[in-house]
């Protein structure tokens, strides 16, 4: 069987993105799916308004492409909690992937820990100015 070697996790969370394990860094918003990171174009935060307001369906069409699909997804929402719209969690729903939300340093360690542990993890992931 195929080796893709371990999975990719995040090392360091800094305002504008994110180091990975890997040392590459990113400063975008980010998705780690089946242990690979994808960047996420996600709607920019207009100011005084959650960041999720203005999610699409389309910028998580990669769920329904992958296989295995994940248990759970992640979802950091910066540097504060804020709840994910309905119609994002009736879409995970749908695809059989339960969906937890917590401020983004908290969902990347929670993902560091369960990749760890060989679950079936992935993180839709915004930066802390976000």
């Amino acid at each position: 069987m195929f080796d893709r070697g371990p999975n990719v996790g995040i090392e360091v969370i800094t305002k504008k993105g994110f180091v990975l394990s890997n040392h590459i860094k990113i400063d975008q918003p980010l998705i780690l799916l089946n242990g690979s990171p994808f960047l996420w174009n996600a709607p920019p935060r207009a100011p005084g308004f959650l960041p999720m307001k203005d999610w699409d369906i389309e910028a998580f069409k990669i769920f329904e492409l992958v296989s295995p699909r994940p248990e759970l997804i992640m979802f950091g929402t910066g540097r504060e909690f804020a709840p994910i719209p309905e119609h994002i969690r009736q879409y995970f729903f749908k695809l059989g992937i339960q969906v937890d939300q917590m401020n983004s340093k908290h969902a990347a360690a929670t993902y560091n820990v369960l990749a760890e542990e060989g679950r079936r993890i992935a993180a839709a992931l915004l930066p802390l100015d976000e």
